[in-house]
């Protein structure tokens, strides 16, 4: 049976107990703390008699005055046995008194006990709420045996990461308070109490010493109380030339030790076992109590914070929300509502798949512009809100969608229909008919504003956008073969090397549009260099795409067999580079990243890395590669292992299908190393980059939700959620083909 479903149900339990505890835990840590240091004061106090002595007589006769003076319940020595601490409500009696000389110094106006105030909100908080304070120290108890059960220990500087420390390396000192105090509600450990004797009559405090000093060395006092009853009790401090030290009852009759020895567990609990050193323990246990619930809390907080839907603009009427695959749907929506605004009119602008389905409801017109990828699927960021959107949700909503495709394909604007589709499912009411843009949309995309405006009559300010991208000829420079057909079953895969004429403005990731011959379907290939570093050369990874027919004929594909074929160096090839933002590298190269890909999904990632390395700063990067043979098409092999070396890549798994051993694929890596990717995840908030076929990326997918609910204690459902939030957010990019 697996542990993962128990581990999950505890660190839901282990989180939510200590948020709605944490108010109470905090009061009972930070008393604790001040509890702490009474041992130590009582032991410098106790220490300051060593050789010093009290003069007896004259502290019998201060007594007797402060007595006459009016009530209170003790007194402690201190001042190293020149003077005694009066605690009373009194103002004449309360405060410092010199044995010598009487001389009184009153306690400070408005002075309160700070020892008896923090014990009373220790242990009923002030409001007679014991047992309160009994199940919340049951519960805290729990937390802390629960903890280590969550996650190993592994040393991350990270705000959890010490917080895992903490708890793992000071258990067990810090579990000492908790099951000291549980056990002295339960009476384990605590022995009978003792029988103390009664007296016939109550005794003075100065009545006590005489009779005390028949059997003790009172020089050696270290304070004196009154019981219930009328009997004193005395204290009487080790290291003098007297052979009894320790507690002892005085009455009108004698003086009568303490019986039943040191109640340990009670000792334990509040540090008084070893004097200041023990007391110092305590207050160490404290701090370390109090870090765990502060970073527990603040770890949530950000959580929740981070968690947050990001509410859009107030007050706006109109939406403008887009579903993008390489950006050009969001750059369109872009332009639409800075027209719309520009104009006057009250818009927000979002990709929809941020949006919850609540949010969509609050406007009266939603305008979609929505790509396609795949076999007319709905990009990557979008697919979450589609599903979320219910029966009748969106009643009362307008929208209007724009779907951009191209007609050489199967499913001609897929996305955007299943879109459509699923807002009307909803109860969304289409405000104009759906339009479909071919290829370049800018034209198809004025038309459809202008509809807006003649038929909706909203007004905005657009003129006519420039192509998304003109024509460029490049020239193919250098070729390579990247894997090794004599050392496996491999795909075979080339570096091509393209030449611009001019200087072109390109960064990884970004798409070059190639098509051998008039009529057939254009090729996307990733762009695997950075105009940042040579702004003339852009490489590329082209995977031959082949296959047999029914009777054995060998095929190619058209645009791939063309650049590994036919395009030898020196041909001029007519291609568009188009920007695709949503699989960039973070524009700050600081920013941790995790790249994953497989086979020819390999192919922006070079980029990555020497952009990266270029820039002078390269922040934490972890590449996961997956392909079939390692000494056969391990692609881009030593561009790798170079960074590895330098220190522009910070790790770098692989996972070899079909390599004897190994069999692996990327999603198992990433499970394998659960803990980490949810380290780069969570705590240092990398980016992540998938790239390749797609079923690969849903089965990264799924691992990533998996690795949520594992880690992060989140149900099913909720990680997958989570991981459809940061899709839409771009914190999970996907560049994916079939």
């Amino acid at each position: 049976m697996s542990f993962a479903p128990v581990r999950s149900v505890l660190i839901v339990l282990h989180r939510w107990v200590g948020l709605i505890l944490a108010p109470i835990f905090l009061v009972i840590i930070l008393t604790g703390a001040v509890l702490s240091f009474r041992p130590i004061i009582n032991a410098s106090q106790s220490s300051g008699l060593a050789g010093a002595g009290i003069d007896v007589a004259a502290l019998k006769t201060l007594l007797g005055t402060v007595e006459s003076r009016g009530q209170f319940g003790g007194a402690s020595v201190i001042d190293g046995g020149r003077a005694i601490a009066v605690m009373s409500q009194d103002p004449k009696v309360s405060g410092s008194w010199e044995i010598a000389t009487g001389q009184h110094t009153p306690a400070p106006a408005g002075g309160i006990d700070i020892f008896r105030t923090a014990q009373g909100l220790h242990q009923t908080l002030l409001l007679g709420l014991g047992i309160v304070v009994e199940i919340a120290t049951y519960l805290m108890l729990a937390i802390m045996v629960v903890g280590p059960f969550m996650a190993w220990l592994r040393l991350r500087n990270t705000l959890m990461g010490w917080h895992a420390a903490v708890g793992w390396c000071l258990l067990p000192l810090t579990l000492t308070s908790p099951v000291t105090a549980v056990m002295l509600t339960l009476g384990i450990g605590v022995g009978p109490r003792p029988e103390l004797p009664r007296p016939k009559r109550p005794v003075a405090l100065s009545e006590a010493v005489t009779i005390a000093s028949r059997d003790l060395d009172m020089t050696r006092l270290a304070a004196m109380r009154r019981l219930r009853g009328g009997a004193v009790m005395v204290q009487i401090a080790g290291g003098g030339e007297g052979p009894r030290a320790g507690s002892f009852v005085v009455t009108d009759s004698g003086v009568t030790p303490m019986t039943g020895g040191p109640n340990l567990v009670k000792q334990i609990h509040e540090g008084t076992w070893g004097g200041a050193w023990s007391g110092s323990l305590n207050f160490i246990i404290s701090l370390a109590l109090l870090g765990l619930t502060v970073t527990g809390f603040v770890s949530w907080f950000r959580r929740w914070r981070r968690n947050r839907a990001k509410p859009l603009a107030a007050g706006a009427e109109i939406l403008v929300a887009h579903a993008s695959q390489t950006g050009r749907a969001a750059r369109l929506a872009t332009a639409t509502y800075d027209g719309l605004t520009a104009a006057g009119e009250k818009a927000a602008i979002a990709p929809i798949g941020a949006v919850k389905p609540k949010d969509l409801a609050r406007f009266r017109l939603v305008l979609l512009i929505a790509s396609t990828t795949g076999e007319g699927e709905i990009p990557d960021g979008a697919r979450a809100v589609a599903k979320a959107l219910k029966p009748g949700s969106l009643k009362g909503v307008r929208f209007a969608v724009l779907a951009l495709g191209e007609r050489t394909y199967t499913h001609f604007c897929g996305g955007g229909q299943r879109l459509r589709s699923a807002l009307l499912s909803a109860g969304a009411a289409e405000a104009v008919p759906m339009w479909e843009a071919d290829g370049d949309p800018s034209a198809t995309w004025v038309s459809w504003v202008d509809t807006l405006r003649a038929e909706l009559g909203l007004t905005c300010a657009v003129a006519q956008l420039p192509p998304v991208s003109a024509p460029v000829a490049l020239t193919v420079a250098a070729r390579q073969r990247l894997d090794d057909p004599a050392r496996g079953d491999t795909l075979e895969t080339w570096r091509i090397m393209l030449k611009g004429g001019t200087d072109l403005v390109f960064r990884p990731g970004d798409l070059v549009r190639l098509s051998p011959g008039e009529g057939e379907v254009p090729r996307s290939y990733s762009v695997g260099s950075s105009s940042r570093v040579d702004p003339g050369r852009i490489d590329l990874t082209v995977r031959l795409h082949s296959w047999s027919d029914g009777d054995g004929t060998p095929h190619m594909g058209r645009v791939s067999g063309y650049l590994v074929r036919e395009a030898l160096d020196g041909a001029t090839i007519e291609a568009r580079l188009d920007p695709h933002p949503g699989f960039n590298p973070p524009s700050d190269p600081a920013w941790p990243i995790l790249m994953i890909g497989a086979g020819s999904g390999i192919a922006p990632f070079p980029g990555f890395i020497t952009e990266r390395r270029a820039s002078g700063r390269a922040g934490p990067a972890w590449l996961i590669f997956g392909n079939r043979h390692r000494d056969g098409d391990f692609l881009w092999r030593e561009l790798f292992e170079a960074a590895l070396r330098d220190g522009t890549l910070t790790r770098m798994d692989t996972a070899f299908s079909r390599d004897p051993g190994d069999g692996a694929r990327v999603q198992a890596r990433l499970m394998e190393n659960a803990a980490a990717v949810f380290d780069w995840l969570v705590e240092k908030k990398a980016v992540v980059y998938i790239c390749g076929r797609r079923a690969m990326a849903r089965a990264v997918e799924d691992a990533i939700a998996h690795i949520l609910v594992a880690e992060g204690g989140l149900k099913p459902e909720a990680a997958r959620d989570e991981v459809g939030r940061w899709l839409a957010e771009g914190r999970v990019r996907m560049d994916t083909f079939d």
